[in-house]
Formats: C-alpha cells, sequence, structure tokens
C-alpha cells in the first residue's frame, strides 16, 4: 500500500472513530504546554492561544501512545516550545502547527514539505472554529478531515458597497446622515458602533469616516463588554435566552452560552478576564470566562440582580435588585458566595463600588447614595444634577454624567463631596461614557446629539468636540493589534 493511500485509510479511520471531536486537550499535554508556555491559553476549541501574534493548532492522533513523561519528539526548527517553533510532534502523538498571517492577511502554515508521518497522520479537532481564509500545504491538507475553512467573506459581514461607492462619488456631502467621524485619536484603534434600535455593529478603522463593513448579530443587543487581554466581546441581548462571545480580531461569533432566562446587566473581572452576568428572571450571576470562551459557574441567589458591579481590590460584587429597589454586597470565598443587603434606592441607573463603599445612583431622585460595607448600611446621600444616566469610576473620583441638561458632576470620595460641576453640552441627551483603552479620556455619546465628546479624566473637561451624525446605543474601542 502506498503511503498516500495508507494516510487516506488513517483519516478516513480518525472520522469514523471521532477521535479529534474532543474539545479540550489532554490534562497531560496540556501541562506541558503551560509548563513551557505559562502564558498561553487554551481555547474551547483546543486551540491554544499565547498572544496576537502566536497561535497552535493542536493534531490528535490516531491513537494515543501512553508515556510517563511529555517529551518533544521532533520540533521545527530545533529548538524549545517556549521558543515557538513552526511544528511540535510530542513523544505520545500529538502535534502542534504554528499559525502565520502575512503582510496580506492570509492565515497559514509551515510550508516544510517533508515532515514526518506521524504529524501529517495528525488531524485538527473537528469543532475547531477555522481562521477563515486557512490555507493548508498539500502535505497537510489531509489533516483537515471532516472540517471546512471559511473564506473570508464567509463570515456574519455585510459589506457596505453602496456606501462605498457613496464615498467615491465627488458631490458626497461632507457630512452624512448617520457618519460617525473619528478623530486622530482614533488613528490606533479599531471602533464598533450598534447604532439605536440596529442588530448591527458598524465597523470603523482608524480614522475612515464610513464603516467598512457591519457585523449583523442574533439580535438587538442589550450591552456588550469587551476584554482587551483576548480581543473578545461578550453580547447581551434584550430579549432571548443566549449569550454570544465575538472575536474582534476576525468579528465571528465564536461561541453561544445558554443561560435559563434573558440577560439585564454584566460587570468585568479584568484580572481573570472573568465576566458577571446577571439574569433577574433567572435569580442568577452567570461567571463567563472570557478565556475559555464558556460558562464557568451560576451563583443562585434568592433576589432578582439587574444591575452589577465588580471591585477588583476586594474580589467582591455589588448588585441592585429593582423589584426590591434594594443594594446588595456579596463577597466570595472560594466558591462559595455570600449576600448581604445594604439599602433601599429608587430607580438605580448606575453601581460603583471600591474597597469601603458601595455607590448607587439614583435617577429620578437626583442622587448618590453611599453603603459602607464594613456596617451594611447608608452612610451618606449626595445631591446631583439632574438625570444622573452613567458613571466611571477613575482613581479617588466617580464622573457622574448628568444627561438632561448635559452636566459633569464629579465626586470625590476621600472629600465625600461634589468637587466640580461643568456643563458639556446643552445639545442632544448625552447619556453613555465609554473609556478609550490605554487612555485617560472616555467618548461621551448620547441619543440625538450632533456631536460625540472626548473628555480628559486627568484634566477634568472636554478636550475635543467633534461632528457626528449617528445615535450610538452601544459602542466598543480597542487597540489595533498586529494579528495572527
Amino acid at each position: 500500500m502506498s503511503i498516500k493511500k495508507y494516510l487516506i485509510c488513517m483519516v478516513l479511520f480518525l472520522a469514523i472513530s471521532n477521535t479529534a471531536f474532543a474539545s479540550k486537550l489532554p490534562n497531560d499535554v496540556w501541562n506541558f504546554v503551560k509548563g513551557q508556555i505559562p502564558s498561553a491559553k487554551q481555547r474551547f476549541d483546543s486551540v491554544i492561544t499565547v498572544s496576537d501574534d502566536v497561535m497552535y493548532i493542536p493534531l490528535y492522533p490516531p491513537s494515543e501512545k501512553m508515556v510517563d513523561k511529555i517529551l518533544i519528539e521532533y520540533s521545527y526548527p530545533e529548538k524549545s516550545l517556549s521558543s515557538f517553533p513552526e511544528v511540535v510532534l510530542l513523544n505520545n502523538g500529538y502535534s502542534l502547527l504554528k499559525v502565520f498571517k502575512d503582510k496580506d492577511g492570509n492565515y497559514t502554515l509551515t510550508k516544510k514539505d517533508d515532515l514526518p508521518v506521524k504529524v501529517r497522520l495528525g488531524l485538527m479537532p473537528q469543532d475547531m472554529l477555522t481562521p477563515p481564509g486557512l490555507k493548508i500545504p498539500e502535505s497537510l491538507k489531509l489533516t483537515l478531515g471532516d472540517l471546512l475553512i471559511p473564506s473570508k467573506e464567509e463570515n456574519t459581514l455585510t459589506l457596505n458597497d453602496s456606501e462605498k461607492e457613496k464615498m467615491k462619488s465627488p458631490y458626497n456631502p461632507v457630512v452624512k446622515r448617520n457618519e460617525f467621524v473619528p478623530t486622530v485619536d482614533f488613528k490606533d484603534k479599531k471602533t464598533l458602533i450598534n447604532p439605536r434600535n440596529s442588530k448591527f455593529l458598524e465597523v470603523y478603522d482608524g480614522t475612515s469616516q464610513n464603516p467598512l463593513y457591519e457585523l449583523k448579530l442574533s439580535s438587538m443587543p442589550l450591552k456588550i463588554l469587551t476584554s482587551e487581554k483576548t480581543k473578545v466581546a461578550l453580547v447581551l441581548y434584550w430579549s432571548g435566552k443566549n449569550l454570544e462571545i465575538i472575536d474582534l480580531k476576525d468579528e465571528r461569533t465564536i461561541a453561544t452560552i445558554p443561560i435559563d432566562a434573558n440577560a439585564t446587566d454584566v460587570a468585568y473581572n479584568k484580572k481573570e478576564n472573568l465576566a458577571y452576568v446577571t439574569s433577574q428572571n433567572a435569580n442568577s450571576i452567570y461567571v463567563i470566562s472570557l478565556d475559555s470562551m464558556a460558562l464557568v459557574k451560576v451563583v443562585r441567589v434568592d433576589q432578582k440582580p439587574s444591575k452589577i458591579v465588580y471591585c477588583e481590590i476586594d474580589d467582591t460584587i455589588a448588585f441592585y435588585d429593582e423589584f426590591l429597589q434594594k443594594v446588595f454586597n456579596v463577597t466570595r470565598n472560594g466558591d462559595d458566595y455570600s449576600v448581604q443587603q445594604m439599602g433601599t434606592v429608587n430607580n438605580v441607573s448606575k453601581i460603583l463600588a471600591d474597597v469601603a463603599n458601595i455607590y448607587a445612583i439614583s435617577r429620578t431622585q437626583n442622587q448618590l447614595l453611599i453603603f459602607d460595607k464594613v456596617q451594611g448600611k447608608l452612610i451618606n446621600t449626595v445631591e446631583l444634577d439632574k438625570k444622573p444616566t452613567d458613571a466611571i469610576a477613575f482613581g479617588t473620583k466617580l464622573f457622574i454624567l448628568c444627561s438632561k441638561e448635559g452636566y459633569m458632576d464629579i465626586f470625590d470620595t476621600v472629600e465625600g463631596k461634589v468637587i466640580s460641576r461643568e456643563q458639556l453640552s446643552k445639545d442632544g441627551f448625552y447619556s453613555k461614557m465609554t473609556l478609550i483603552p490605554n487612555e485617560n479620556n472616555i467618548l461621551i455619546t448620547g441619543i440625538n446629539a450632533k456631536n460625540y465628546l472626548l473628555y480628559s479624566l486627568d484634566k477634568m473637561e472636554i478636550v475635543k468636540r467633534q461632528e457626528s451624525y449617528i445615535d450610538v446605543a452601544n459602542i466598543i474601542i480597542i487597540d489595533k493589534a498586529q494579528k495572527l
């Protein structure tokens, strides 16, 4: 039997025996990889990610060889795994193939064509999220099995061809309806905007005035949380029991996570790259790993949590139950969560926390209510300007956006008082603040506003006012990093 026929038979055998349908690598293989590359993460489909520049696709062997200790049997070039070789063959039969991305954005694997037979007998995970347009060398084509490679066009993107044609027209107006006009501050950013009453994300690259394309979501999003660490977005929907995770590098949905009822809010644990999603109808807080793209725990509570915040300093969660109109603090001891009632607040629009206190903002009462975590009671009430809708904690200050007349109230948590009240704008209803990654600036957007505002948290003032003709419901801003 020729080697080609032998390889084909072995791959058919693999497909029938389901060997490579597992979604996680064996513990001994994964422990070996982590020992060599401590920063490595294993994705839900067993693909190994190290950084924006380094990713490995595992190849499952036809039959796993039992060994006392995992070692590298072959590598190309010959070097340790921590030096990121193109190909690694382990002594138990598993292989790792490094993914490359060229200057034209095409994904490919090693071009070496005389790889060991053990590597060519391997099979890629059959549930793998394949990089779009992945080019497989002829010597490795059999490793695909039944796995289909999507083209760059086979995704959920809808290209705005008509918009592109308008951009070419010499009669094109300077500012059009539904146009977002990024300034030089967005030069190294990718911006994704979900307009009001839309299930699309419009994708802007750098300072482009028109979206390059649109990403179609499953439904109208309620909130979108982003992880700068893994370049993904967690999408919560107004209706439906699913959460979705989108890869922001390739703008594709990579995971769907079912929950018991529709979500109501989300908070982010940056240190552990976890999202805490509340569902008041399910009386639950869902803990989502944005590393593994999976649900890792469901915290059942007696309350109906809606608004939520996470405090990294003391690893606590606070939430608001809008039915009871009460604020609660949640402490964690390992896998155990303990809930303590703080006090009553009417119509909370935002909840924040630090190591000592929980800060609840009442939209209808125009107040900031401060609860002491240790005493478990209200310790201060501060008057705010009308209709406070959003707030951001920065250092020892709370920046509170009061939307009715466009004021920014700045509360100093050390002095215990509002130290500044500045009118930002009278045009439109500004109601959302988004922190620009790796900067101490926030983007302020609103409904029926003819501008967006860039606000410096250091200077405590507006540093730029820019024309924009789009009503923003959700906005994502990420640093553009070199893709794989």
